[in-house]
């Protein structure tokens, strides 16, 4: 058998060439929408265990499935991005303003201190001013819309993307699988078997619980009246999908500002229930349990792909590195386990 798929790949060599010269031009062309594709990917990937609470080929089930994990996402992510974006043009337009109210939130929050505990704090806060004022100000608004523009084509794309893939994806894999020599077919469903086991530990684990601690932050900041909630609760879900950040990166801060507007009783309250309520039930209760029982990967892997990622790639590097370096691991763990059955 082997030597006949030898045999035919020599036969259509030329074939094959045009076939990988094709697939690259069209990875060019669709480059654009790679964060979309990558997106709609995961969120199939992530969406298949609501999916498999229906029928596999049902159409109702896919969709539901799709929605359950898109929409949260877009009421949180998406409505936050827009208040945040929303400041960012603000702070750039009223610096002076914005200066002035700082001054007067320093002058409140440091009535009762000593002189140059007060002084050092609004010397502190003037300089804050001065310093992100003229950058938010230099921020090039035409590049910022159309980055905007490309990330929400890309996000409407990710949709149908999630959509077929869950209703496809498993065909996909099989036809794959189809075209290798029969002796190679049981080895390479091993590696597919443990890398969806890593994959399943590191997206599920960690997209689960962010999308349900920014909801219960959305709730909890709506109940306290935080200032642009949605816009909290976007930073709560992206703080919670990186290892070692978690909701602690947003809580704690707020929990300072809590006790400049209201004093120690009301941020000591606010702080209570943040971590009762958004930190608790995902961070230590499911998370562990997703991420760690099922990925393999250690936090530090996962946070350095996380971040590395991002910042290489944006989007799309954010979800693709922790899925090659998962691959990577899932490959050395079953060639490790194949090498330790056949010693003596």
């Amino acid at each position: 058998m082997d030597d006949d798929f030898r045999i035919s790949l020599s036969r259509h060599k030329g074939m094959l060439i045009i076939a990988l010269a094709s697939l690259f031009l069209a990875a060019y062309f669709f480059y654009p929408f790679m964060d979309g594709i990558i997106l709609g990917t995961v969120f199939a990937y992530v969406s298949k265990p609501i999916r498999d609470r229906f029928r596999r080929k049902n159409r109702t089930g896919v969709l539901i499935a799709v929605l359950c994990i898109v929409f949260p996402i877009l009421l949180v992510l998406g409505l936050g991005m827009i208040e945040i974006a929303n400041q960012i043009l603000l702070l750039a337009r009223n610096q002076e303003a914005i200066r002035a109210a700082l001054a007067a939130f320093t002058d409140q929050a440091t009535r009762d201190l000593d002189p140059w505990v007060e002084e050092l704090l609004a010397g502190g806060m003037e300089n804050i001013a001065r310093i992100f004022g003229p950058i938010a100000a230099s921020i090039p608004v035409l590049h910022m819309g159309r980055a905007a523009s490309l990330a929400i084509i890309n996000f409407v794309i990710s949709i149908p993307v999630c959509y077929f893939m869950l209703l496809e994806g498993e065909g996909l894999v099989r036809s794959m699988i189809s075209l290798l020599p029969e002796s190679d077919k049981h080895a390479f469903r091993r590696y597919i078997r443990r890398i969806d086991s890593i994959l399943s530990g590191i997206f599920i684990g960690t997209i689960y619980t962010s999308i349900l601690g920014s909801i219960i932050a959305l709730l909890v900041f709506y109940a306290f009246d935080m200032p642009k909630p949605f816009a909290l609760a976007s930073l709560v879900f992206l703080a919670g999908m990186v290892p070692f950040f978690t909701s602690w990166a947003v809580i704690i801060p707020l929990s300072i500002y809590r006790y400049f507007i209201v004093g120690a009783e009301g941020a000591a309250l606010f702080l209570f229930f943040s971590a009762a309520l958004i930190y608790l039930p995902s961070e230590l209760l499911i998370k562990p349990y997703l991420i760690a029982s099922r990925s393999f990967l250690h936090p530090l892997l996962i946070m350095l792909s996380f971040l590395g990622g991002a910042i290489v790639a944006g989007i799309g590097g954010f979800f693709l590195a922790p899925a090659i370096m998962g691959t990577i691991v899932g490959i050395y763990q079953v060639r490790r386990d194949e090498i330790a059955l056949a010693k003596p």
